[in-house]
């Protein structure tokens, strides 16, 4: 697949070419790259937000995921549409917001043909849309927590198995 080079950081899209008469937020227009190649495997999408929508999906009674979908449309140095990317992100929550219009960049992984970034930068409005899930710190004492119980499991088997240490003699008051 050859790229096409590179946009001019100067050019902006022609009024016409972009739906509703919006004009586009000051980042060039971009092309998307598919491939492991020089990003580490990742796909980088930059262009304007069409159709974002939000959804809940449910796992059970108490489990349940966001999903946000949204497609990418990218232009060519002459305003014209080169692409229309899908972009998907799950997780519990999400940090951060990303509308109709805004003009976006995203980095992420292809699947069956959608991209699936972990963060959106917003170019629009400067903020980045990420997907929030449990604290590391969180994640850090269920480890350590799961640990210690595997490890005194493993303890009461080696002692039950070996016979263990003979408790001690008591000579008390009692």
């Amino acid at each position: 697949m050859t790229l096409p080079p590179p946009p001019d950081p100067a050019y902006r899209p022609p009024e016409s070419s972009v739906p509703g008469g919006t004009q586009p937020p000051p980042p060039p227009p971009s092309y998307h790259r598919r491939g492991r190649a020089a990003n580490g495997g990742h796909s980088v999408v930059e262009g304007a937000v069409r159709g974002s929508q939000v959804r809940t999906e449910y796992r059970g009674e108490r489990t349940s995921e966001v999903i946000w979908t949204l497609r990418v449309e990218t232009y060519d140095t002459d305003g014209n549409l080169f692409s229309v990317v899908p972009v998907e992100m799950r997780g519990q929550t999400f940090e951060g917001s990303v509308g109709d219009g805004d003009w976006v960049r995203a980095r992420g992984r292809m699947k069956s043909g959608t991209l699936r970034p972990t963060e959106l930068e917003n170019l629009t409005t400067g903020a980045v849309m990420r997907v929030k899930g449990v604290p590391r710190a969180a994640l850090v004492l269920a480890w350590l927590f799961m640990a210690a119980v595997v490890g005194f499991i493993v303890w009461g088997f080696v002692t039950v198995i070996t016979g263990g240490p003979e408790p001690p003699e008591f000579s008390g008051p009692w």
